[in-house]
Formats: structure tokens, sequence, C-alpha cells
């Protein structure tokens, strides 16, 4: 299947999936290694569905955090590139202030070879507090925007250069360097996930695309045209291919079952941001969507759900895209039922879309 960005003219549908999530059980026990074990397990099963179901990729997220069975999202690909032969895979994202990127862009490299070139790298900043949980160790705001945007220089020195060094304030690379797995597509798409235009720039700069979530579709409008006349200026000649925008999907054959599919998914996101967010003990990230709950809603529902028939999904989804230019949809629906009736039902119907 040809990479990600390819064929503009065509609408894209990438699902995701948060690992501990898609559990069935109201009260699981997230600190039990038999549960973890059917978490990731479960993950790789998803993978060879979402393959047969004709999804265009599939990305896995990743956290630290117990009820999010996903701190090693590279490992668990790994096991979906073996199981898996024509379906492009990702993460959504990596977080790249946890790790050198010189080991990132290695990782990047194998998994690309170990797939038969069907790997493509999502990089992110990671959410308050993700720096402290994985590596004891908390970086200030300022100090976590330097090593960002140092890393994101390295990374692309490291996927696309031979023989490179690299003089940096937290890494130097004095020997001239070559990462050992290069990838099988050169460039490797790359895809960053952002809020602000200062990311938008930092991608189209690259020929980067970019994963949004976070803001109306005015904003993500706005930023997607900043995004094109920045590529422009860099020589990149982008468009709605190279811009993801991701949706939380509840959906059911009636409106009596799409709501409980959301009251479902609201449940179980709720376990995850009390854990994440230390029961309100630490702040919700400010930029990140996907934290975000609806308090003016019914049940406190995620902002980027969406929710009802597969009637009322499809002109929900053609709005952003019409709206915000992208042509590129990364989903989430949270039980293989609500995955295979968006696959039968809703996917045909985004993809005649002109």
């Amino acid at each position: 299947m040809s990479a990600l960005s390819h064929d503009p003219d065509v609408i894209k549908v990438v699902h995701t999936y948060g690992v501990g999530l898609h559990t069935t059980e109201t009260d699981p026990d997230v600190h039990d290694p038999q549960w973890q074990r059917r978490q990731v397990r479960g993950f790789v099963e998803f993978a060879v569905q979402a393959e047969a179901l004709g999804f265009d990729g599939i990305t896995v997220t990743e956290h630290h955090a117990p009820s999010m069975t996903c701190p090693s999202p590279h490992l668990l690909l790994a096991a979906a590139a073996e199981r898996t032969t024509r379906i492009r895979i990702g993460t959504a994202v990596t977080t790249l202030p946890l790790y050198s990127p010189i080991r990132v862009a290695e990782e990047a490299g194998t998994l690309d070879l170990l797939s038969g070139g069907r790997f493509e790298l999502g990089i992110g900043r990671g959410v308050p507090g993700e720096t402290l949980m994985a590596t004891g160790r908390d970086l200030d705001p300022d100090r976590l925007m330097r090593q960002w945007l140092e890393g994101l220089r390295l990374l692309w020195t490291a996927l696309t250069e031979r023989d490179f060094t690299f003089d940096g304030e937290f890494t130097q690379v004095t020997r001239p360097t070559t990462i050992a797995t290069r990838p099988l597509r050169d460039p490797l798409p790359v895809w960053l996930g952002g809020a602000s235009l200062d990311s938008m720039g930092q991608a189209a700069q690259r020929g980067w695309n970019i994963m949004r979530n976070f803001g109306t579709h005015e904003d993500h409008r706005n930023a997607f045209e900043h995004y094109v006349k920045t590529g422009a200026e860099h020589g990149h000649s982008l468009s709605g291919a190279n811009l993801m925008i991701e949706r939380f999907v509840a959906l059911g054959e009636t409106p009596e079952r799409a709501e409980r599919n959301l009251d479902r998914m609201t449940r179980a996101y709720g376990r995850f941001i009390a854990v994440y967010t230390a029961g309100g003990l630490r702040a919700v990230p400010e930029t990140d969507a996907e934290f975000h709950l609806d308090n003016a809603a019914r049940k406190r529902r995620p902002v980027i759900a969406i929710s009802g028939t597969p009637e009322e999904i499809v002109r929900s989804l053609r709005q952003t895209v019409e709206e915000t230019g992208a042509r590129r949809l990364l989903v989430e629906t949270f039980s293989s039922d609500e995955m295979e009736l968006f696959a039968r039902e809703v996917l045909p119907a985004l993809r005649e879309h002109p």
C-alpha cells in the first residue's frame, strides 16, 4: 500500500489504538500482568483485523500510565509488522524527548525493514508529566522545548545523512556516524503531532506531515494554510494529503446503540484521565485534545469524540474534511463491532467523497 501522503485525491483513514482503552472489563486491575498481556496481544489482533477490513493504516500511541499499556510502541509495531503484509503502520506518536533521536531513527529504520517499507514515524513532544513518569526526572518547560527542537534537527539529520556529525546542547556526535538500519523508503514518512503554528512550520520546513487534534475546524484550516505556505517557501509542495485530523468515534446501527458505545468510550477514557492526572492533582495538557473532556456535554465526553449512526458519522467526518482541508483522518473506535461497522458503511462513503 502506498505511503499515507500519496494519492492526494483520495481520502485515507488510519485507525489508531489506545492499548488498554479497549478492554471490555468494567473495573480492570490495570496492574495485573495478565490483564496487561491481554491488552498488548489485543493490539496485534487489532492490526490483523484492520488490514482485513481495508483501513489504510494503523497507529499506536505511547503513554506511560498503567491504564494504557503501551510504553514501548515500537515493540508492538514489530509484532504487528510480522502479522500483516499490506497496511501502513506507524506511531501516533513516539515521544521524542524521552529518547536519543539517533536511537529513534535506528528503530524507525528497523521497523521499515521489518515491515517491507510500510512504517511511518509519528513524533511528538509528549504531555506534561510524561518525562517524569517514564524516566523519573522532570524537565522544566524551557529545557524541554530546547531539547525538543534539537531532537527534531538531529532526527532529521540521522534519517537523511550519512557520516554526519552534530554539535548540540544535549547531544554531540563528534565522529562521522551513519545509523545502522536505514529505512527502505527515502525519505521515511514522518508525521509531526502538534497544535501550534511553530509546529506546523517545523514540519513544513522539512516536508514532514502533520497530525492535529486540538482546536476548531477554523483553527485547523488556518494552521493548514500556514503549513502549506511555509512548505512552499522551503521547496515542498504540500496538500491536504499531508494533514491528518484525529477523531474518537462511537457508532451504532441505531442511535441507542451509538449512545451506549459513547458511554463505554467515555468511561474507558475517564479511567485513563484519572490515572494520568493523578485524580486531578496534575494539570490536564492544554494543547492535546485527547486529554480534554467536554464539560458542557452529558457525562463529559472527550472533545474529539463524535457519535451516531454510520450516516451521521459520515456527515461529521465529511464536514471535517471540507472545513479543515485535511484529506487524512485518524480515527479510533473502541470495539471490534464498531470497527467493522465503520469499515463496512463509513469507509466506502468517505472514499467516494469528491
